[in-house]
């Protein structure tokens, strides 16, 4: 963990108030995992903002986020050249195994670090087929970065709640539809990121499924982002954990 400042290489509209930024880190590129977070200072804001590592090329980090509010808001009016303030890489990551088969779950802006995820597991050369990635959204045009898990070899799968592309109904309704009909060669372990609502549903699913393990980055409003303020509790089977130092990344089965 570091206190920094780089420069922005870019910032991008990929869809309807969702933009990716980019800055020049070396430092964050070599000791970043994915699941890890960067809490980020934004101009004329109080409080800093969590954002997940949506990918790392060389020494190029980037960040996904959705304009909700005047902080998001005066992130996507960022330029090529401004400095941006930034404490991280911060908490823990997913782990990745070998010999299982990954399966990627998405719920809206919880794609952000699941690329991430699907770039280190996609160094695995031993299946053309690297993993399954399972995106819901409410619309089709929400949905995004979907030619880039295509390149890293992952099959998509995507739920509309509208029915204007792919499944009609949530994702992990497509899901278990999905899994009830496939026969893996290699044990699935599930990695997610969205809404409460979402990972609630997994954790019914993997009930069916005992030897199937899941993890999850945690969505949750975070403040000092080192443990202190104890402003991010999340309730577990193992206790109260604090997101920003025990996690974001908890067992499916453990968070309430």
């Amino acid at each position: 963990m570091k206190l920094l400042r780089a420069p922005i290489k870019r910032v991008e509209k990929v869809a309807k108030d969702i933009y990716r930024l980019s800055f020049t880190s070396p430092y964050i590129a070599k000791r970043s995992s994915p699941g890890h977070f960067l809490h980020v200072r934004i101009a004329h804001t109080i409080l800093r903002r969590p954002f997940s590592i949506n990918k790392v090329e060389g020494n190029d980090v980037f960040i996904l986020f959705k304009v909700r509010g005047r902080g998001t808001h005066i992130l996507s009016e960022y330029e090529k050249g401004d400095s941006l303030d930034i404490l991280g890489p911060l908490g823990n990551s997913f782990t990745i195994e070998k010999n299982i088969f990954p399966i990627l779950v998405a719920g809206g802006i919880g794609i952000a670090p699941l690329l991430y995820l699907a770039q280190r597991l996609s160094r695995d050369g031993g299946r053309k087929n690297k993993g399954w990635l399972f995106l819901g959204v409410k619309r089709k045009d929400e949905v995004i970065l979907r030619s880039e898990f295509v390149k890293l070899g992952f099959r998509v799968f995507i739920a509309t709640q509208d029915g204007s592309v792919g499944f009609r109904g949530v994702v992990t309704e497509l899901l278990e539809k999905e899994l009830k009909y496939f026969q893996f060669s290699t044990l699935p372990k599930i990695y997610a990121c969205g809404p409460k609502d979402m990972v609630y549903n997994l954790r019914e699913i993997l009930k069916e499924y005992p030897s199937v393990e899941g993890e999850v980055s945690w969505e949750q409003f975070m403040g000092c982002g080192l443990g202190i303020c104890l402003g991010c509790v999340v309730a577990t089977k193992k206790g109260y954990k604090k997101l920003c130092t025990d996690g974001p990344v908890f067992s499916i089965r453990d968070v309430f």
